[in-house]
C-alpha cells in the first residue's frame, strides 16, 4: 500500500494529466492518463516486489508477461478505435522494405550500444535480471515469445498510440517523445533506476522511424531483435 502522501501526489498528477489532454477523444484521453500516471506507479511498486524475490519461476513469469502485454495492447487498440484513430495514425503503416531493413539494423545496433555503454559505465544488473534469463530449451522458446510480444505490444502502446495522442494534445513532438519514452522506461522499473533510464534512452531510439517516416514497423522488428539478442546471446557479457 502506498503512503498517503504518495496517493495524494498520484491523484494530483492524474488530475493534471487529464486537464492537459483536453481536446483528446474521451477514450484515448482516459487511457493515456492511465498509461502516464497510475500504470507507471503500479509498475514501480510491482518492480520493488519482484526485486525482493530470492527466486523467480521463469515459465510463470514469461507467461504472465505475454498475457499482460497483450492485455495492454488490446485495451490500447480499443481506446484507439473508440477515438476514431486509424492504423496509419498509430504508425501501423509499412514503408519501403530496404528502408525498413536499414532502420532495423540501425536501431538494433544503437540500442545494443546503449546496453554496453551502461555496462562499461559500471552499471550492475539487479539479481532479478539473472533470474529472468532462460536456462532450458523450453524457457528459451518462451523467452523468444516474450520478446516478440514485447516488440509488437509495447511499440503499439508506447510509440504508436501514446506518441500520437501526446503530439495531438501538446503540438510538440519533443514533449510527446520524452513523455512516451519516460513511461516506457518506468515500465522497466524492475531493472532498477539505471535500467529504467536505459530503457528510456532505448525508447527514444526506437521512436526515430515514427518521427521520420510515420511508421512503427521498423521499431517492432528491432525491439524484438534487441530483446532476443540481449537475452539469449549478449547476457553473458552484459551481466558478468
Amino acid at each position: 500500500m502506498l503512503p498517503r502522501a504518495w496517493l495524494i501526489l498520484l491523484a494530483g498528477a492524474t488530475a493534471v494529466a487529464w486537464v492537459q489532454l483536453t481536446g483528446v477523444p474521451w477514450a484515448a484521453r482516459a487511457w493515456t492518463v492511465v498509461l502516464l500516471v497510475p500504470l507507471p506507479a503500479l509498475l514501480i511498486v510491482e518492480g520493488r516486489k519482484l526485486r525482493e524475490l530470492e527466486t523467480l519461476p521463469r515459465t510463470q513469469a514469461y507467461a504472465s508477461s505475454i498475457a499482460s502485454l497483450w492485455v495492454l495492447a488490446i485495451v490500447t487498440a480499443c481506446a484507439a478505435w473508440l477515438s476514431g484513430y486509424s492504423r496509419v495514425q498509430l504508425g501501423l503503416a509499412g514503408i519501403d522494405p530496404l528502408r525498413t531493413a536499414a532502420f532495423v539494423a540501425a536501431l538494433t545496433i544503437a540500442a545494443i550500444a546503449v546496453l554496453f555503454l551502461f555496462r562499461l559505465a559500471g552499471v550492475r544488473e539487479a539479481p532479478l535480471m539473472h533470474e529472468l534469463l532462460p536456462a532450458t530449451g523450453r524457457e528459451r522458446i518462451l523467452f523468444v515469445g516474450v520478446s516478440l510480444t514485447a516488440g509488437v505490444c509495447e511499440e503499439i502502446v508506447f510509440r504508436g498510440f501514446l506518441i500520437h495522442v501526446l503530439y495531438s494534445a501538446t503540438g510538440s513532438l519533443a514533449i510527446a517523445l520524452l513523455l512516451s519514452s519516460g513511461a516506457f522506461g518506468v515500465a522497466h522499473a524492475y531493472q532498477q533506476p539505471a535500467g529504467a533510464l536505459r530503457a528510456t534512452l532505448i525508447g527514444l531510439i526506437l521512436a526515430f522511424p515514427l518521427a521520420i517516416d510515420g511508421s512503427i514497423v521498423p521499431a517492432i522488428i528491432a525491439h524484438a531483435a534487441i530483446d532476443i539478442l540481449s537475452g539469449l546471446w549478449l547476457a553473458r557479457y552484459l551481466l558478468r
